[in-house]
């Protein structure tokens, strides 16, 4: 009878020890092993970079990620057909005020609702003027992959010191002139986004803080706009469009105001006066305050995926201090440009100090787009109201006034 009951035993832990060995097992993080389909707008070799730091993602989660590039050329149209057509990837990168858009539609994964915990750890490192570009109602639709903005760029041996305020600009534009030298717009040439800096440095802004009303019409909006278009009338900036490449390489322009690529393509393209420029932040305007313009992609969900969840598992991976470092060192081998927008990233970014010095603390002093329905159609008729006080010396005050009645009607929040 013992021999039975022992035998009976022995098999009972054998096959609790099957069943055991047969159940599938879970990673720490109970991920499927799937390939994630990712759009990416921009450079192929970009892409590729990121495909092959996927492999790494691979190595510890099992999943599995291919990455195609789209250009920006089409990237919009072509996501708002795949949209209609319920042919989209996991992920999707994008312009910064994309998400809202297609969020809006019903296309994307509100991050805040569903990975919300993650979510306040990641806005907490992320560059403010970016977030509120981002944040619509209380929902996120993306997360940065990027970042672009404005700084100013000068010749050292021909200015003595960067302008520090609206003032000082006016000085050395004076100084300039007499040798018959001056400063260029390279991004945002008689545009919204030129334009932008001088509003948000007077104390102005494009809408109120819930979007729901243009503000164009404000004093301060009207003293951005007139200083702005008597930097081309009075002092002569030029009105088409100079690269700063040129304007500084011959001293013609020792002064620009463009985005921070423009330092990879003096390296590369302006290698006879390697050591005699510099950059500097924005002047100040009557605020005290440097503003400069800040854009970038975003990386979001589309809610037809079916692996949400290791999508975002990857998105983190992207935004994760040690990716973005190898984003920023693979771009510098491709002479491309990245700048990381998780604000940790910078504390082991392999850059001059004095050039991360200034791209860091201007981007903390930097706003992005207005996170509004409506805004990119409403951008073109900003551009026209610059375009109209520069060049047809038309009031200022008269076209922001009636710009703000057209923003209006245009608001769909």
């Amino acid at each position: 009878m013992r021999k039975i009951v022992f035998l009976f035993l022995v098999l009972s832990l054998f096959a609790c020890q099957k069943l055991q060995a047969d159940k599938p097992t879970e990673t720490k993080t109970n991920l499927k092993k799937v390939e994630l389909r990712m759009w990416l707008v921009g450079a192929e070799s970009q892409a590729k970079t990121i495909n092959k730091l996927a492999r790494i993602f691979t190595q510890k989660t099992g999943i599995k990620v291919h990455c195609e590039a789209i250009s920006w050329g089409q990237a919009h149209s072509k996501y708002l057909t795949s949209i209609a057509g319920d042919v989209v990837p996991d992920i999707g990168t994008m312009g910064l005020t994309w998400g809202t858009e297609f969020g809006s539609l019903g296309a994307m994964v509100d991050l805040a609702k569903d990975f919300q915990k993650d979510l306040n750890n990641i806005k907490a490192d992320v560059f403010p003027g970016m977030w509120k570009s981002i944040e619509y109602k209380n929902q996120v639709f993306g997360i940065p992959f990027d970042l672009s903005e404005h700084i100013l760029y000068y010749r050292t041996d021909l200015i003595k010191n960067p302008p520090a305020t609206w003032q000082d600009l006016q000085k050395i534009l004076q100084d300039l002139a007499k040798e018959k030298k001056g400063m260029i717009f390279d991004w945002g040439t008689l545009e919204w986004i030129g334009f932008a800096p001088f509003l948000w440095q007077a104390g102005g802004d494009f809408y109120n803080t819930d979007g729901t009303k243009c503000m164009l019409n404000s004093p301060e909006a009207q003293i951005a706009l007139v200083f702005f278009s008597q930097l081309y009338t009075k002092y002569n900036v030029p009105k088409t469009k100079i690269p700063v490449e040129q304007g500084m390489r011959t001293g013609d322009f020792p002064m620009a105001i463009s985005g921070n690529w423009k330092i990879l393509s003096l390296t590369l393209f302006a290698p006879e006066i390697a050591g005699r420029w510099s950059i500097a932040f924005l002047p100040a305007g009557p605020t005290g305050k440097h503003t400069a313009f800040i854009g970038g992609r975003i990386m979001g969900i589309f809610k037809k995926s079916k692996n949400k969840r290791e999508a975002w598992e990857f998105i983190k991976f992207l935004f994760s201090p040690e990716i973005q470092n190898k984003l920023y060192e693979e771009a510098k081998l491709e002479e491309d440009s990245y700048l990381p927008p998780n604000i940790k990233t910078w504390d082991t970014l392999s850059m001059e100090e004095k050039f991360r010095q200034v791209l860091k603390n201007q981007a903390l002093d930097a706003k992005g787009p207005p996170s509004i329905l409506g805004w990119d159609v409403s951008t073109r008729l900003i551009d026209e109201v610059v375009q109209r006080v520069v060049l047809e010396n038309k009031s200022a005050k008269e076209e922001l006034s009636k710009v703000t009645l057209e923003l209006d009607k245009l608001i769909k929040n």
